[in-house]
């Protein structure tokens, strides 16, 4: 099929047309910058195209959106029998529609039955469709294909199926159509009776007629939305050995995303329209050196985008340089530079998957040793900058909507308690539970948090440390001693790296790294006492 290429126009207004497609009348809204790439998008049951309303109001700025109203919904005609309602019919209508309303390839989207028909659509007429975006609607073949490969794990099969409890009610004559007339139903569902009357239609017309799975060539997009009630990962993972092109993302949003998450909806759909690689961004604060630096590398391996933030702007650059990242200079105890940074980060890299507050420093000495300065610097960097940090980007996570991860480093002095460390180990117990008080938070929102615990790691921060009641002679002689200790240790911030890593993927809470670190955090359960006692004859510096 040939399409004239599009010229590219201004931003038109939204317009109302009708379109007669063999004995129906199909109601067609368009609006956006004409010439641009076109996205189709198509409701579902009990919906009409104002479900759309909050999405098309922010695509319209990029892209020429139409929006169709399905027969027998809204401005749409119905059809004159039931086999009218069939998939195979109504794809065939949109594609007539695209075709005369559009007259080149688009991008469709589709929701709940809007996407079921979808499925079909870019199977019959793959040449008018550039890709599929698809949201809460499984092709109907492939859930039938799913079901009968599973057939011998009959706890899966009821998982899927039980997820779509209330088809069976729709099936029922004239029930369905009396409920309908009930007024307090339709404002629960925000639907007219007409809609609810005549999607039912939908139902009878395709639900248990024996749908083929048939292969789809076309890039596909399925949107998860992780809050679904009718929708569960086993009806997307029904298309996988179908779609030669499938991507999957999560959106931690109910069913009606279009209408409740229309932000979050709408740069999925943009994103995937202008073909942005789905590239995980990784924040790291003092990602100049040590343990920062090495999980920089860690991650950068694994293909994400690293944007290393460090006190030192050099130290940050060579840590970028090397990770082909990007690298701004901050100081994590400045709230308001912290902030400022991440607008910046967000603006320019798009909303970060992951964010590690590492910046740190070491103080050691006794209590009654360690100066007011000593404590509001330990405190400054080690707790303030967590704080900071994760104030200035979480918010950002959660409005996302797609989850995501935060990391704290904390470490073993955390709940070793030591006569050495007081200051140091007191942010880092205070770290250690903020962390954990975020994971419940943020649970809800899909977003998994973590806290590191190394010991004894081979890091800059042994040379660094200051050691309290110290004049500077006896500080330059502990720190090179320390420093010595930490190298003969041989145990390097990559393998730290590693676990950080690993606690990201597997949304591990707590991780006790090194094998003294996991020790005292044993010894703590089966006995806190031995602890202390260990903690008065041990120094760790």
């Amino acid at each position: 099929m040939g399409f004239a290429p599009p010229t590219l126009g201004g931003m038109a207004p939204a317009r109302e047309r009708f379109v007669e497609c063999s004995d129906l009348r199909i109601r067609v809204v368009e609006e956006g910058v004409s010439g641009a790439a076109a996205v189709v998008l198509v409701h579902g049951f009990p919906d009409t195209l104002r479900i759309w309303d909050g999405v098309a109001a922010r695509l319209r700025e990029r892209f020429w959106v139409v929006r169709v109203d399905l027969p027998g919904a809204g401005g749409s005609g119905r059809p004159r029998g039931r086999d009218g309602f069939r998939v195979e019919r109504v794809a065939g209508v949109l594609g007539e529609v695209v075709r005369r309303v559009v007259g080149r390839p688009v991008h469709l989207v589709g929701h709940d039955w809007g996407s079921v028909i979808g499925w079909r659509a870019v199977v019959d007429e793959p040449s008018l469709y550039l890709s599929f975006t698809s949201l809460s609607g499984p092709d109907l073949g492939h859930v039938r294909d799913w079901i009968g490969r599973h057939r011998w794990d009959p706890v899966g099969v009821v998982g899927l199926v039980r997820k779509s409890w209330y088809i069976a009610g729709f099936l029922v004559p004239w029930v369905p159509e009396a409920v309908w007339g009930l007024p307090f139903v339709r404002r629960r569902l925000r639907a007219g009776r007409r809609e609810l009357v005549n999607g039912l239609e939908l139902y009878r017309a395709n639900i248990g007629r024996g749908a083929v799975p048939r292969r789809v060539e076309v890039a596909v997009r399925q949107v998860e939305l992780v809050n679904d009630p009718y929708v569960s990962r086993r009806h997307l993972e029904a298309a996988e050995p179908w779609v030669s092109d499938l991507t999957r993302t999560p959106l931690h949003a109910g069913h009606w995303a279009p209408r409740t998450h229309p932000d979050q909806v709408a740069r999925l759909i943009g994103d995937f329209v202008e073909g942005r690689e789905a590239r995980r961004v990784v924040v790291i604060t003092g990602a100049g050196s040590g343990i920062g630096r090495a999980t920089a590398v860690k991650f950068a391996r694994e293909g994400a985008l690293v944007v290393a933030l460090d006190v030192d702007r050099a130290a940050a650059r060579r840590t970028a340089d090397e990770v082909g990242g990007h690298a701004y200079e901050l100081d994590v105890t400045d709230s308001a530079a912290t902030g400022e940074v991440a607008r910046l980060v967000v603006e320019r890299h798009g909303v970060p998957d992951v964010v590690m507050a590492n910046a740190g420093v070491g103080v050691a000495g006794p209590f009654l040793q360690t100066s007011e300065e000593d404590w509001r610097t330990v405190v400054d960097v080690n707790l303030w900058g967590v704080v900071h940090t994760l104030r200035a980007f979480a918010p950002h996570l959660v409005e996302r909507a797609q989850g995501g991860h935060l990391v704290v480093t904390a470490s073993a002095a955390g709940y070793f308690p030591t006569a050495a460390l007081p200051a140091y180990s007191t942010t880092k117990a205070a770290v250690l539970m903020l962390a954990q008080c975020l994971a419940a938070e943020l649970k809800p929102h899909g977003i998994g948090v973590s806290a590191v615990c190394p010991g004894v790691v081979n890091t800059d921060i042994a040379g660094s440390t200051r050691f309290a009641g110290a004049d500077a002679v006896e500080q330059a002689a502990r720190r090179k001693k320390a420093a010595r200790a930490y190298r003969l240790r041989g145990f390097g911030p990559e393998k730290v790296a590693g676990q950080v890593f690993r606690a990201v993927e597997r949304n591990t809470p707590v991780v006790a790294v090194t094998p003294e670190a996991r020790f005292v955090r044993v010894a703590n359960r089966l006995s806190p006492r031995f602890v202390r006692w260990l903690g008065r004859v041990v120094n760790p510096t």
